[in-house]
């Protein structure tokens, strides 16, 4: 469920927050019963008018009892993978995706020009052209980074379709890019 986890070490303290709260405002900071007992004895102490607010810690305990019960940490894992797989294949397709990248659900393209460097104009081409098709992502690193954090929701179809879209989109958007970066050159 942590990114700690995959790495086999363990924090001495970690901070949660956001989707925690399943879109409640909540955030925790998360140690050992040793740590926080040295920071009482030493003084160290915060809080503030919304600290323990039970409406937003009803919520972040019903967030952790779904992703437990629905197992959506090990789903994250299955999306993540078959994307990350259907990203390889468009990589190995497509000299535009220079790196697919990533971590469980969260997945990413590098996107290059032919001569290796980020392709910065094809990012916001790819989003207009996907978003006309239903493929929504983010275009980070001034465009030459797709990053893709589908819900856990997901099916196998879905990523299936998503690979399809972002596939057509490519051919499309690298044909006008080519132009234009051939006249850029002239």
């Amino acid at each position: 469920m942590w990114a700690f986890e995959q790495e086999g070490v363990v924090p001495d303290v970690l901070t949660i927050s956001k989707h925690f709260g399943g879109g409640i405002s909540i955030s925790a900071v998360v140690t050992s019963p040793e740590l926080e007992e040295r920071a009482i004895e030493s003084g160290f102490s915060y809080a503030h008018s919304h600290s323990n607010d039970p409406l937003a810690c009803a919520a972040a305990l019903a967030t952790l009892g779904a992703i437990e019960e629905e197992r959506l940490a090990e789903r994250a894992l299955e999306i993540g993978a078959r994307l990350r797989a259907r990203l390889e294949e468009l990589r190995a397709g497509h000299g535009a995706i220079g790196e697919a990248r990533g971590r469980g659900i969260l997945q990413g393209v590098e996107l290059v020009r032919d001569d290796g460097s980020p392709a910065f104009e094809l990012g916001e081409q790819l989003r207009r052209v996907c978003m006309r098709e239903g493929l929504i992502f983010s275009v980070r690193r001034n465009g030459s980074v797709l990053r893709f954090v589908p819900p856990f929701s997901t099916t196998a179809e879905q990523v299936d379709r998503a690979a399809e879209i972002l596939d057509t989109a490519l051919t499309e958007a690298r044909s006008g890019v080519g132009a234009s970066l051939a006249a850029e050159q002239a």
